[in-house]
């Protein structure tokens, strides 16, 4: 299974990030929300996406009966001011995902 929290933000406090596992839409995840997938084990690939914007791509590999936990969000304090740059040169590294249990 993996768990996703996002991280308070202010740029998209409003709206939903969609979460990509595997290249298919599973789900979304709203401002300070938590979000529970079930997962058979094996490699994977997880991002999040809003937009033409998106998070840079997560692989990972998980066990039978395991919960693997993330944290994600937006752009934030300073880099709030350079939204621009970041959608229009940076676009797949508007949002963040790490992964906080190994």
């Amino acid at each position: 299974m993996i768990e996703i929290k996002r991280e308070a933000g202010w740029a998209d406090r409003l709206r939903k990030y969609k979460v990509i596992l595997d290249e298919e839409e599973v789900g979304s995840i709203g401002p300070r929300g938590t979000f529970e997938y079930p997962i058979n084990p094996g490699l994977h690939t997880l991002y999040l996406q809003i937009d033409w914007c998106r998070s840079e791509k997560l692989e990972f590999e998980s066990q039978n009966n395991e919960i693997l936990k993330f944290k994600c969000g937006g752009l934030s304090n300073f880099k709030f001011l350079t939204i621009i740059w970041y959608i229009t040169f940076r676009r797949n590294r508007y949002l963040w995902i790490k992964q906080i249990n190994s």
